[in-house]
């Protein structure tokens, strides 16, 4: 419903909602993080980055090789038992993000606007499905199955996705889509998911942007339940790996946050609302008593068309930051090729 121009803006109460929203991911900062014990098998190296020094059978290997110096030799035991751990675990080594630093990355930001635009586009869907249903004319019960629809995709989204960026890892990857690959032609990496996500969610809004049947709009209700569920278990998943275990719980708390509510009030407040509002007038012919009558209700295929087709193309973006993201992730996944 158009609000007037008299309607004043509470902005209280929208200072309360960003709180909400945003307090647990900004309370994280100020978390210190976790010193490492000195009983913890896992110790700090002088850069800063943790590895695990090996376990006693890894002591043995080390002691057999020192049995085999020449005589007059002075072995060094304790320094060469590191050295050589250090030159077996380099490629073994992945740094432990916090939050901050987290946040210098270009990973980050290139999962955080993908997140941000299918997340934003589920959510276009799930606020304003009922209106969509009326101002194109179908029947209302069209509504409630739309919603079932959209919340079964979603949820097969995150059991098919988790399960299928488990098993890429190890396919082997044609020599044409080696900008999808994870290195030496084996093993398909996660952000590749993302980047499906993306085809669906632009799929999914172009059908809604066009449909003017049930089948059609319950069709689009279905893929972009599916994009949006694809999206929660890669963020889990990614913030694990390309970020480190030892923060996880902060990493993906941003991401879960920051995606819920920038897309939610980018694409789902300011971009349906406006849409929607600018169509009233349109839809009943100029006619601001008729308006007035039913509402502030709009009807037509135009009242979220332009929404659709905006979130289509932004949708289309995030498959160039998927394969950027790629790209910077490659060293994560990559698996040299068995021979």
């Amino acid at each position: 419903r158009r609000l007037s121009a008299a309607t004043p803006v509470h902005w209280g109460s929208v200072f309360f909602l960003l709180l909400l929203w945003w307090g647990p991911a900004l309370s994280l900062l100020c978390i210190p993080p976790r010193k490492a014990s000195a009983s913890d098998p896992r110790r700090a190296d002088p850069d800063g980055e943790s590895f695990d020094y090996g376990s006693d059978e890894d002591d043995d290997d080390v002691e057999e090789e020192e049995t085999f110096l020449q005589d007059g030799e002075q072995p060094q035991p304790s320094a060469l038992s590191v050295d050589k751990r250090r030159e077996r675990d380099v490629g073994r080594r992945r740094r432990e993000y916090t939050l901050t630093e987290m946040l210098r990355t270009k990973s980050c930001w290139l999962m955080a606007y993908t997140s941000v635009i299918i997340v934003g586009g589920g959510t276009v869907m799930t606020n304003n499905i009922g209106q969509m249903t009326e101002a194109l004319g179908f029947d209302p019960d069209l509504t409630s199955a739309s919603l079932a629809l959209f919340s079964a995709a979603q949820g097969a989204g995150r059991v098919i996705t988790g399960i299928f960026s488990e098993l890429a890892l190890k396919w082997e990857v044609p020599w044409f889509l080696g900008c999808c690959s994870s290195g030496g032609g084996m093993g398909v990496p996660r952000p590749v998911f993302l980047l499906l996500a993306s085809l669906v969610s632009a799929a999914s809004h172009t059908v809604l942007a066009a449909t003017t049947t049930p089948a059609g709009f319950a069709l689009g209700c279905t893929l972009s339940g599916f994009a949006f569920g694809m999206v929660w278990p890669m963020l889990v998943l990614l913030s694990g790996e390309v970020f480190g275990v030892a923060n996880v719980g902060a990493n993906y708390m941003f991401f879960d946050g920051f995606s819920s509510a920038v897309g939610t009030l980018l694409l789902s407040k300011f971009l349906a609302q406006e849409v929607y509002d600018e169509h009233i007038d349109e839809s009943h012919h100029g006619d601001v008593a008729a308006a007035d009558d039913d509402g502030f209700q709009c009807f037509g295929t135009g009242c979220f068309r332009a929404s659709h087709a905006v979130v289509s193309m932004l949708s289309l973006t995030c498959i160039v930051s998927s394969i950027c993201l790629v790209q910077t992730t490659r060293d994560v996944y990559c698996r040299p090729e068995t021979k």
